[in-house]
């Protein structure tokens, strides 16, 4: 097995049942896991991976933790699944093209408050 398909693997976890705050930190943590991957160059870092990955920061800051978690994870797809997928239609987005801003918009993400929470304040 490579060390992309164990990556995928390792990341296939459910997260039905969870709260809020733990499908937050199960999308952090999965972002986090693939970018050090990618950084590492386990994989390749292209605009597939960028797009799904910034869509994922984006997710993550409109508290949509699941769909977060899920749009990472399609960075890890293989070529062949990647065609007819929305996300190839996703504008590159400025300030989020590199590891580095990624993982700079990461952080000022998962530092903001759950969008349900600021709406019950």
């Amino acid at each position: 097995m490579s060390d992309i398909e164990s990556l995928r693997k390792s990341l296939a976890l459910s997260s039905e049942g969870l709260s809020s705050e733990d499908k937050k930190k199960m999308a952090v943590s999965a972002i986090t896991t693939i970018l050090a991957a990618l950084g590492r160059g386990v994989g390749t870092f292209g605009e597939w991976e960028q797009r799904c990955l910034a869509a994922s920061i984006i997710a993550l800051r409109a508290s949509k933790y699941d769909d977060s978690r899920s749009l990472a994870r399609r960075a890890l797809w293989p070529e062949e699944n990647r065609r007819n997928s929305g996300v190839a239609r996703l504008l590159l987005r400025p300030g989020m093209l590199t590891i580095p801003e990624l993982t700079r918009e990461l952080k000022i993400a998962q530092a903001m408050p759950s969008r349900r929470l600021q709406a019950a304040a």
